[in-house]
């Protein structure tokens, strides 16, 4: 139904509008009414009517006043209430854009008139804005069409640096030497769900497009895209590795969670060289494939020792247990796949970790070593220095190797 206010600072006005025509039966529903013109601002902001009757002669804020503050607020058909001797008063109203006036005291042949012209406005200007967020969203979705076939040609090494240049202004990317660049993929002999479940190549990548695009967009911004492989490609304003991390975290879950299926994924900052996103691109995906390429035992399990690296004496034989294989075989292809054994490459995942939390001075070492799953500040000194090269109070004071 449409909505109508009445605003008249006498109530036997303000009665008589609200009884003169059959409201419901137009299709129309009085939501309020008011006395003054404050009043009725307030009353129109809250219950944005589709119509409003506006008295010229109110107290506070005249009618005409009050048509100039509503349409800096919200846009409704306004028509306003005058006595014969307020006529320039009208004229004036006319001027400002009001849908029309009714003379006092108002002829209900005259009104009904004037409110089934009302309707018909009101419809048409449904349709047209229909029309307009309709065109809007096409328009939209043209641009994204326009945008992922550039950055599919990009990626691909098709494109000079001046007609990258080119399209990055006239798209207004927000891409730049900060911006992170990463490559996910799906891997799809994985079923890490209670239940098996089966899914198309084309409804997967969808499917997991959708997943990334909506964790990131949370965030802030993120430019997503599906290139000619299946991979989703990402360019991401997170400078932050933790929060990066963070992000990339809840996307596994929510794949493992949605789809019951492990994604992996590498990433890089652009850098200066950023327009040579083919180069970058190449790099990430070649990773992605020496990943992809380990057995789905060794996936999984690096993704449990990913996720439950700061679980102090976490073992083999947990982590086996989880993958429902023997520790002595987990064992053997760890280092057959990974190259470490299932100690070194715990070690290894807890290090990279605690380098991270190096960065951000508000963590004490100690504090460091418990959130990677140490308990003895010194065996975590000693395995840090044995990754890094430097111990964590050398690290912190810029020593690097």
């Amino acid at each position: 139904m449409w909505k109508l206010v009445i605003a008249d600072d006498e109530p036997r006005i303000r009665r008589g509008l609200k009884q003169v025509l059959p409201w419901e039966e137009l299709g129309i529903e009085v939501v309020g009414e008011a006395e003054d013109g404050i009043e009725a601002l307030e009353i129109a902001k809250s219950t944005r009517p589709d119509i409003i009757f506006v008295d010229i002669n109110m107290p506070f804020m005249d009618g005409l006043d009050f048509v100039e503050q509503l349409q800096l607020e919200y846009k409704c058909l306004v028509i306003v209430i005058t006595g014969h001797d307020e006529f320039s008063y009208a004229q004036k109203a006319v001027k400002l854009q009001v849908f029309d006036y009714v003379l006092k005291p108002v002829v209900k042949s005259q009104l009904l008139e004037l409110i089934e012209r009302a309707i018909i406005e009101l419809k048409d200007n449904k349709i047209e804005e229909g029309f307009r967020i309709y065109a809007n969203k096409q328009l939209q979705n043209n641009s994204v069409l326009i945008r992922d076939s550039f950055l599919r040609r990009w990626v691909a090494g098709l494109l000079e640096q001046s007609e990258v240049s080119r399209n990055i202004e006239y798209l207004q990317l927000s891409i730049s030497a900060s911006t992170r660049k990463a490559v996910f993929k799906v891997i799809q002999s994985t079923n890490v769900g209670i239940v098996k479940k089966e899914w198309s190549k084309d409804l997967l990548e969808f499917a997991a497009k959708n997943i990334v695009e909506d964790i990131l967009e949370k965030k802030a911004p993120h430019i997503v895209f599906l290139d000619d492989k299946g991979h989703i490609v990402v360019f991401s304003p997170i400078e932050n590795e933790s929060e990066w991390i963070e992000q990339c975290t809840s996307i596994q879950k929510k794949f493992e969670e949605i789809l019951a299926r492990m994604v992996i994924y590498m990433d890089r900052t652009m850098g200066e060289s950023f327009y040579d996103a083919d180069k970058i691109y190449n790099e990430l995906v070649k990773g992605i494939n020496i990943k992809a390429s380990l057995s789905p035992v060794v996936l999984l399990a690096k993704k449990i020792v990913e996720q439950a690296y700061s679980t102090p004496n976490l073992t083999l034989q947990e982590v086996a247990d989880q993958v429902r294989v023997s520790p002595t075989y987990l064992s053997k292809l760890l280092k057959k796949e990974v190259g470490s054994s299932f100690i070194d490459y715990l070690t290894e995942v807890r290090i990279n970790k605690a380098v991270l939390l190096m960065n951000d001075p508000s963590f004490k070492v100690y504090e460091i070593a418990e959130k990677v799953g140490y308990n003895s500040q010194h065996y975590f000194s000693n395995a840090f220095k044995k990754i890094t090269g430097v111990s964590p109070i050398s690290y912190r004071k810029g020593g690097r190797t």
